[in-house]
């Protein structure tokens, strides 16, 4: 089995050859790497690039700045289209915030059979290091929404992207919601993928405990509170309006095409 790694970046020039570098020096087995770049304007990419000499790594980019949501959309449609569906693919944030300590046991628990596997700040041994208090009283509010709203259990952290899946989940996500799968364009298309995961079929589910040290982050964040918000609003009226169902198994079509993206030339 292959654990593909899918790192999103965006004008991460400050740190991401020491992530990456720090990620190949676990020296973790069967382990592939894939960048989504969402348009950096800085030398994010021209990094990435020179890692590739480093170690195994693919590169995806945007030509412009398209979201954190077509960030989404471009690596896990990619990983899931070129992974087999016992293969594992796990998506962790490329500015050094989430602790690389809590990647072996992600793929410990998706070898044990569960479906999902979320990185939780609200379990034992998990937390938030040098989080400012606003986003902080931000992230606690909108996971207790979500645990109510979406209830999959034992799950208490939907906003962190640091998270496992087996590959034959997403693929079936894929299939049966099609282009509707990842709709959001911020930070909530994270949730959105886990709130639409757990509508495809009772799901085995586990969390694991991260350090997320804010610390860390060398680049600005993107992350804008009134503007999640708004997005988390809009969700919940379209969803409680006409609810977001994926394909019955047995008419689902199979959009498995490539999203619009600049493959890296040197590869």
């Amino acid at each position: 089995m292959t654990t593909r790694l899918v790192v999103l970046a965006y004008n991460e020039e400050a740190g991401i050859g020491e992530n990456l570098a720090a990620i190949r020096d676990l020296g973790l087995p069967d382990i592939e790497v894939l960048v989504v770049d969402d348009g950096s304007t800085d030398r994010t990419e021209s990094i990435v690039r020179q890692m590739k000499e480093h170690m195994p790594l693919d590169l995806l980019s945007h030509e412009v700045n398209r979201g954190v949501g077509a960030a989404f959309e471009t690596g896990l449609r990619h990983a899931a289209a070129v992974s087999r569906p016992s293969d594992f693919i796990i998506t962790i944030e490329g500015d050094g915030t989430n602790s690389l300590q809590a990647l072996e046991p992600i793929i410990r628990l998706l070898q044990q059979g569960y479906d999902v596997v979320c990185g939780s700040r609200y379990v034992p041994g998990g937390a938030y290091r040098g989080f400012p208090l606003k986003r902080r009283i931000f992230s606690v509010g909108a996971n207790l929404v979500m645990r109510w709203y979406c209830g999959l259990e034992p799950v208490r952290d939907y906003t962190l992207f640091y998270r496992g899946y087996r590959a034959e989940v997403l693929q079936e996500a894929f299939r049966r919601y099609g282009r509707s799968f990842i709709q959001g364009q911020g930070f909530f298309a994270n949730i959105e993928i886990l709130v639409k995961l757990s509508r495809l079929r009772p799901l085995r589910a586990a969390e694991t405990p991260v350090v997320y040290d804010y610390g860390a982050k060398r680049s600005r964040s993107s992350m804008r509170v009134w503007t999640n918000l708004a997005e988390y609003l809009r969700f919940f009226v379209r969803d409680l309006r006409r609810p977001a169902r994926p394909a019955p198994r047995s008419g689902a079509s199979a959009a498995s095409e490539e999203p619009p993206v600049r493959p890296d030339p040197s590869v």
